[in-house]
């Protein structure tokens, strides 16, 4: 799920189905996902978890559980392993945390690594 301005990334990314939430709701479309993963904390589970298959997980940054934590566990697994790809925008070092925030802040970062 994405903005119609990053829908040519994320399928050059592999994705095999891209929703641009800017003009479909993915809780409406009767669809059921493996996984709900709410990268910038905006999606709440019981928002997400009449989407999720059987055994779907819903996955959020913000306020991680034990379970939620040991997803992203999985994730960065997954990176490793070159079977997702995360995409990084910009790159901070830790002297320019304020900066990077501010970047985030905006709402239109892609991904963005402290070093």
């Amino acid at each position: 799920m994405c903005s119609t301005s990053n829908l040519e990334l994320v399928k050059s990314l592999g994705a095999d189905t891209v929703i641009d939430y800017t003009k479909e709701n993915f809780t409406h479309n009767g669809d059921t996902y493996d996984f709900v993963f709410d990268a910038v904390g905006k999606i709440s589970a019981s928002y997400a978890k009449n989407s999720l298959g059987k055994n779907g997980k819903y996955i959020t940054v913000k306020s991680p559980t034990k379970d939620s934590t040991e997803n992203l566990f999985l994730l960065k697994e997954l990176a490793e392993a070159g079977k997702i790809k995360p995409v990084i925008d910009k790159r901070y070092s830790l002297n320019q945390i304020v900066e990077a925030h501010r970047y985030a802040d905006k709402g239109r970062k892609k991904g963005i690594a402290i070093n």
